[in-house]
Parts: C-alpha cells; structure tokens; sequence
C-alpha cells in the first residue's frame, strides 16, 4: 500500500471550511468598518424616496422602450430595480468605486457637458443671430463648382512599365482627332461623367485624381454652366488616379456660387446651435477651471513620455 503524504498540521489546518469562514467574516468586517469610515455622520438609516417624479420619469423609459404605459405590476418591478439600482451605486461611492475608474470619470464628465447641452438647446436661436451666422461662415455653404468630363482609361497593373507610354501615345491620336472609344482599356464605372462634385469624384477615382482635374478644367477652358464644352475643349493628361492613369476631357464647368440663406436655413440653424453648445461647454469649463489651482510636476512629465519623433531622427 503505497505512503500517503503526511501534510504538517498548518497545512491541514488551512484546508478546514471553517477557518475559510472566519477569513470571509473578518474581510467583511474590515472593508464595512472602512467603508462606515468614508461614509459622511448620518443620524438613522439613510433614506430612499421614490416620488412622483421618480415614477414618472421610470414610466418614461418604459415607454420609450415598450411604446406603451407599464401597468401597475410592471411599474412595481421598474420600482424594485430603481431601489436595488440606488442602494448598490450609494454603497459603491462609500466604498469609493468611482475613484480611479476611467470609464465613471468620462461618463460624469459628459453629463456636466449634457448639462449645459440642455440649457443652449432649449432656446431657438432667432433670425438676426441665424443671419449674422451665415454672413460669417457663407463661403462653407456656397454650392461647390461641378464638373462634366469623359475619360480614357490604362491599366497599370495589365501594362505594367508600358501604362505611361501607351497613354501619351492615344494622347497623340486623340489630339489627330482619333475617337476615344476605341482607346484604351474597360472601366468599370464607365467613361462620361456628368455634373459631378469633387467629393464624387474624389470617391470614384481617388483625392489625387479630383485635384488634378480641377487643374485640367482650367486648362481646357470647357464651357461654364451651359452644360456643353466650346470647340476648345480638348483632352489633356495623363493624370493619375487610384487605379492606373487617365486622359481626360473637361467638357462643362460649373463655377461655384453664393447661396441665400433660405436655401441652406435648416443647416445653418443646425450649425449655429452646434457653434453655441461648444462656446458655451468651453465658457462654463474655463469658470469652472478657475476655481482649481492646477499644479502640474513638468519634471515627472519630461521624464515619463517618449521621445518625440524628431528627436529620435537626430
């Protein structure tokens, strides 16, 4: 029969359920007497009122959710959870859970911004303010310029070395008045473009391509606003894009132009209430900053951050 292990008797002794039961019992005791220690002097059981407001502002919920009112027994539950709800968040702040704990630290900090959120959003900004807004920021909401034009497509990754060469070879028969639909290689989003936005064509063919066009329409001297190039209007490239390389014939140009204030109302009045909540969010916090002094040790932060990336170059 082989040998049994023989344990020494503190080792058996910490393996008894009970001891395990002290231990919980005193780490209990402990932490209620640190925690009885936090909390503020308080004559009696602390209080929990569940008004009127209370339960109108539970039934709320419910039906924003539910889209409907709880009946009486629902009501009783929001009520129970309510309860449970105060009494674990008011132990949780005598424990001092909410120190040292980003996520609560953010959340309180949004809600003093949601504060004065709801004060600048109540009132509706009247039409003087709303006119003196966009006399200030009308260029942002002028309508931007918009662009016609065809193009002839090469594919860098099928021509490899050859993309440039071949481009400025059908640049050369399109100028001897070749036809361009015989030219070049299938694209997938076609080849005529009407009445397009730089952001448009910034989507389609990438930023680098939607900037060097604008370039070529002032080069190519395409007809403004009429919709139909003059017999000047030639093609023009290569110019790059996200997929290989274009030739390129502005065809119609439409110049940007001021708008009324009628027009773009409803943004403008979104944008002016957005500008008031940010003047009013950074007003409160500065007079809310002065009343701390801030003592920041510039020693300890010279010492803890990373090398910046010039520095590191050198």
């Amino acid at each position: 029969m082989p040998n049994r292990v023989q344990h020494p008797p503190a080792w058996r002794w910490m393996r008894e359920p009970l001891l395990h039961f002290l231990l919980l019992g005193a780490l209990i005791f402990v932490v209620n007497g640190w925690r009885e220690r936090r909390r503020p002097a308080e004559s009696g059981i602390a209080r929990i009122e569940v008004t009127a407001e209370t339960l109108a502002w539970l039934s709320e919920g419910f039906s924003r959710q539910w889209h409907r009112a709880p009946d009486v027994e629902e009501l009783r539950g929001l009520v129970n959870d309510h309860v449970r709800e105060e009494v674990l968040y008011r132990e949780a702040l005598a424990l001092g859970l909410d120190r040292n704990d980003t996520i609560v630290r953010r959340r309180l900090a949004q809600k003093m911004e949601f504060l004065t959120d709801d004060i600048t959003g109540a009132a509706t900004p009247d039409d003087a303010a709303l006119q003196r807004f966009f006399a200030e920021n009308a260029a942002h909401y002028a309508k931007p310029g918009r662009l016609s034009f065809r193009h002839v497509y090469f594919n860098k990754e099928k021509r490899g070395a050859g993309v440039e060469a071949a481009a400025r070879e059908a640049l050369g028969a399109l100028k001897k008045g070749a036809s361009d639909e015989a030219l070049g290689d299938p694209f997938l989003h076609g080849f005529e473009f009407a009445e397009r936005e730089s952001p448009e064509i910034a989507a389609l063919f990438g930023s680098e391509f939607a900037a060097q066009i604008v370039v070529v329409a002032g080069d190519s001297n395409p007809g403004d606003n009429d919709g139909h190039g003059p017999s000047s209007a030639h093609w023009l490239g290569p110019i790059a894009s996200s997929y290989g390389l274009h030739l390129v014939r502005v065809d119609a140009r439409e110049q940007p132009r001021p708008v009324t204030l009628d027009e773009v109302r409803a943004t403008v009045a979104r944008d002016f209430s957005e500008e008031r909540r940010r003047t009013a969010n950074r007003e409160v916090f500065e007079r809310l900053r002065a009343r701390y002094e801030i003592a920041v040790d510039e020693a300890a932060i010279t010492k803890a951050a990373a090398p910046s990336n010039k520095t590191a170059q050198r």
